[in-house]
This record gives structure tokens, sequence and C-alpha cells, in this order.
């Protein structure tokens, strides 16, 4: 059979200095007296599954503590495919080495085969790979939703519990589109009036790219017309009438050159200048005429055209843009005021949807919910098979689902208005009795403590099903029982111990004789100062540590011989746990 954790070695944490446990497979007891660090290898375990480390761990003069744990994970294919999955590459052999280092100063370290890694992938994987029970655990049978992930995990809801999660998903989406559209649409309300006085200003205006350029020439001449007329008529006249016009002077002279025009460059270049001032002279005469047979034609008077020119200078430095930009500027307003428009239509779509996503909210809870109600009852009754023979032989478990009731919640589920998270709409509440004829309540204020740790160990070996850890360590759950009621339990960790490695921290005798290996924790004065030492005990030493067990501090005084005889029957009856072939 497997050892899955093949050694555990802890150094320089609280009073071990450096110790080494090698557990075999099947179930390996821990013993010792009070107070001797038997719980240091379920905080050690538990330091490799990302609890808390404290600082005033590390032992006294040293800077550093540490944990470190070799386990074979060969013929475990799953637990390599998750390890793959969170980036670690075990070798062909299976080994992966654990390790944390806690430090006086500064920050700890975890190690994952010899590589950097960080605190949350420790906890996936050393909760992957250990599972620890304690007294403790009434505290996690208080703890909210510990009922609700216990009823899902045994049912297996886990894919109506995604729907849930993805419909609620879609709903806050659809929320949020909402929300944000609407807040779009009040800030549009806000500013519509002022978005459509502007648009309006602007398309009254009738705006043209080139008009101001027009206007400014309009207001000279308004301004200058009797000079300008004057000035443009005698202009003419000069050009084309009087006693000597400059296109007939112009025209005699091109008449005088032409005929010597090849006989000399330097008069052929003057030629062409002629002609071409002549030409000038033309066009120039045309355009006179021009605006004198068009002078006036604005039939606006100087005022009005002031007026239009200093709407264009008022637009401009209001909206501070150039014309285009004011032409622009209206094009874009008139689409705001479309959008504006449209936004009605919008928000009638978006609340649809959000509707649509609440229905398939309510349908994935409804389902959840469903399968709960209906497989509460049946996990009940399986939970109660497995921890009525844990001395508890008259507990009664009830699962009770309810809703989460709240009036501003996003659903309404069987009539009443419910809050969702992600696992759903429903409190699951583990009530117990322990006595016939009392009422039920909560388990954590029911139960003793050696009751609650016997429940708790019951629902989380039903809890399991078929995904078992590698290692269970149970510290004490035997606690507050005798010896003949602690045999069903011991009978129990023997049976998980044929899938799993088991490590049982025990006092009781009935309890110890039933392990395949048998360490005792002791604590010792080396050099003046206290060191936790643990020893893998042979068939002899298992016998006495087992009468030791029986007869407590004074049993080699008082009937020593008669313990030890019951140590011998104790493992006889477990199994031949005191033989040598037993530990083969």
């Amino acid at each position: 059979m497997m050892a899955p954790l093949m050694e555990l070695r802890i150094g320089n944490l609280a009073l071990a200095e450096d110790v080494v446990f090698r557990p075999g497979p099947g179930l390996t007891v821990l013993t010792g007296e009070t107070g001797a660090g038997k719980s240091l290898i379920a905080g050690a375990l538990a330091l490799l599954t990302g609890g808390k480390a404290e600082r005033d761990l590390v032992r006294s003069g040293e800077d550093e503590a540490w944990v470190e744990a070799v386990c074979d994970l060969s013929g475990r294919d799953d637990l390599l495919t998750d390890l793959r999955r969170l980036g670690l590459s075990p070798g062909d052999d299976g080994l992966l080495v654990l390790r944390r280092e806690i430090r006086r100063e500064g920050r700890g370290r975890v190690l994952l085969d010899g590589r950097l890694s960080s605190l949350a992938v420790l906890q996936e994987v050393g909760r992957r790979l250990f599972a620890i029970q304690s007294q403790d655990q009434k505290r996690e049978l208080a703890a909210l939703g510990f009922a609700r992930e216990l009823l899902d995990d045994v049912l297996e809801l886990r894919a109506p519990r995604r729907d849930v999660s993805r419909a609620l998903d879609a709903f806050r989406e659809a929320e949020q589109r909402l929300a944000r559209r609407r807040q779009e649409q009040a800030l549009a309300d806000e500013q519509f009036d002022m978005w459509r006085f502007q648009r309006d200003e602007l398309v009254a205006a009738d705006l043209r790219e080139d008009e101001e350029a027009e206007l400014a020439e309009a207001i000279a001449v308004k301004r200058h017309a009797r000079a300008m007329l004057e000035a443009a008529g005698e202009a003419r006249d000069l050009l084309d009438s009087g006693s000597t016009p400059a296109r007939e002077l112009l025209g005699r002279a091109v008449s005088s050159l032409t005929p010597h025009e090849e006989r000399s460059t330097r008069l052929s270049a003057a030629l062409e200048h002629l002609n071409g001032a002549s030409e000038l002279v033309s066009e120039a005469s045309i355009e006179l005429e021009r605006f004198l047979d068009g002078f006036g034609d604005d039939p606006r008077d100087l005022d009005e055209l002031e007026s239009r020119k200093a709407l264009y200078e008022e637009l401009r430095r209001k909206y501070r843009r150039e014309v285009p930009g004011l032409l622009a500027l209206a094009e874009d307003l008139d689409q705001r005021l479309q959008r504006h428009a449209d936004g009605t239509s919008s928000l009638d779509e978006l609340e649809a949807a959000l509707e649509r996503a609440r229905e398939d909210l309510t349908d994935a809870c409804g389902v959840l919910r469903a399968r709960r109600v209906q497989g509460g009852p049946r996990v009940s009754t399986a939970a109660e098979a497995a921890i009525r023979p844990l001395a508890l032989p008259q507990l009664d478990i009830m699962l009770d689902v309810t809703p989460v009731r709240d009036a501003d919640g996003e659903i309404e589920l069987d009539g009443e208005q419910v809050r969702v998270a992600a696992h759903g709409a429903d409190l699951v509440n583990l009530r117990v009795r322990t006595n016939p004829g009392e009422a039920a309540g909560a388990a954590a204020e029911i139960a003793s403590g050696g009751e609650a740790a016997r429940i708790h160990l019951g629902l989380t070996v039903l809890r399991q099903g078929r995904q078992q850890p590698l290692v269970w360590l149970f510290d004490e759950v035997d606690a507050g029982l005798g010896m003949d009621a602690a045999t069903p339990v011991a009978l129990l960790l023997r049976e998980l111990s044929g899938e799993a490695q088991a490590l049982c921290i025990t006092h009781l005798p009935t309890v110890a004789a039933h392990g395949r290996q048998h360490w005792r924790v002791l604590k010792r004065v080396v050099e003046g100062r206290t060191v936790i030492e643990l020893e893998d005990l042979d068939p002899q030493q298992r016998i006495e540590e087992i009468a030791r067990q029986l007869g407590g501090e004074g049993w080699r005084h008082e009937d020593a011989a008669a313990q030890t005889d019951y140590a011998r029957q104790l493992l006889d009856a477990a199994g031949g746990g005191g033989s040598p072939a037993a530990r083969s």
C-alpha cells in the first residue's frame, strides 16, 4: 500500500528543533503524555495548507522556522493534472515537495518542488492533499455557508450552481447597462433644452463658409461708395477713352515693333511683354466695367450688412470656433437631439433585456432550490447513518433550506422577494439533536467539543465522497469518549485509511491499538533546552505505550502486569497491531 506522505520535517518550529516524521501507509497513530506536543504535527500540516503563520512560532534564538513535506503522487493522475493546471511540473516519479518558511523578521517563503510560489497556490495544493479534523471544527460547523457547501457537495450541485452564477453575472451586466443608459438619459434631459437652443440658433443663422469675406467687401463698398465709383470710372476712362487711352497706346507700340520682331531677340522680348500688358489692360478694363455695372447690386443697407457680420463674430466668440467648426457643431447637435429622441426606445429595449435576465436568474435559482429541498432529507439520513455509530446513537440531523428574504432582492421566488448570490438564493442551516426529547439547534451550540468533532468528521467523510484527500489527519476527534465508545471511531478511521493515508493523534488506547504504525511524542531537555522528539515504536514499545495510556502516569506502580496484558489484548483484538507482522 502506498504512503502518500512519505516524510514530514519540522525545523525550529516552537519546541521542534529538527523533527522527522515518516508515517507508513494505512492508519498511523501518535500518542504521548499531556503537553508533550502531539498537536505539533497537526499545526505543521495546517501550515502546509496555507494556515496562518505566527512569527512567535519561530523557536527562541532562531531567525527562521520551516515545515517540509515530501509527497508521493504516483498513481494519482487527478492530482497531477490539477498540479499542472496550477503551473507545477512534478517529475516522472510523481514526487512533490512542499516547503513553508516562517521568518522572525520579514516575509516568509513558499516553495513547491524547490521553486518559489505563492501562499494562494499552497492553499489550493495543500488543501487538496491534506484534510485536517480536530476539536476546533466546532467553529467550522458554525461558519456561514458550511451547511450549504456540504449539501451541495453531497448532492453534486456544482452544475446548477454554475448556472445560477452565470445567470447572476448576466443579470448584473444587464442592470449596469440599463443604469448607465438611464444616467446618460438623465444627463441628456438636462442638456436637451440647451442643445436644442444652440442647434436652432446655428440653423437660424444660416451660415455659409465664404459669406463673411463677401460681407467684408460689401461693407467696404457701402462705406466708400462715392470715392470707389469715381476711382473706377476714372481708371476705366484712362484705359479705354480720352484723347490717348492706354489700350490705344499699347496697340501702337505693338504695331511699331512687330515688323522687327525676328531681327532682334531683345525687341522680341519687349514685344512679348507689351502683348502681355495689353491683355492685362483689357482684362482690367472688363473688371472695372463689371464693377461699375454691378455697383450697388446688394440691396441691403450698410446697417444690415454690419449686423450680419456682427452675428458671425458673436457666434465665433460664443462657441470658440471658426465658421467650419460652427457648421460642424450644428450637425453634431442635430445628431445628439436625434439620439435623445431615440433614447426612449433604447431604454425600453434595455429594460426588456433586464427582465429576461431576471427570469433566467429566477429559473436557475428555482432549479437549485428544488434540488436542495428534495435532496436535504436524503443527505440528513445519510449523515445520521455515518455519525450515529461514532458514540452518538440518538443523533438527529436536519438540513433546513430557507430563502434569503430581502425586500430589495433581485428576484421573486416562491412568492417571496429574495436576494441572490453566486451560490443561489437560499440559506441552508444545519440543526442537530443529540438527546431525544430535547430541542434541535445549531451543532456548534448543542454539541460538546468532542461531539462536534465527530459530527464534523462524519459530515466530512460524507462530503468527500469519491474525492478523498491524499492524507487525513485526526487531532483528538475522540476527545470526551470512553474507551468502549471510541471503538466505532477507530473503526471508521481504519476504514478511511484503506483509501487514503490517515494520521490520528489520540489519548485513547482503544483508538491507538487500531493503528498500523505507532509513533510516540516525547519532550526532552537537551543541553538545557526543551525539545520535542518523535519515536517510531517497535511492537514491545507499543505495548508499553498503550499500557501507559490505560494506567495513566502511575501505571508502572499500580497493577502494571494487568495493564500490559490488557494492552496486548487490545492490539490483538484490533488486528494484531502489536506484532511485527502487523507492521510489515
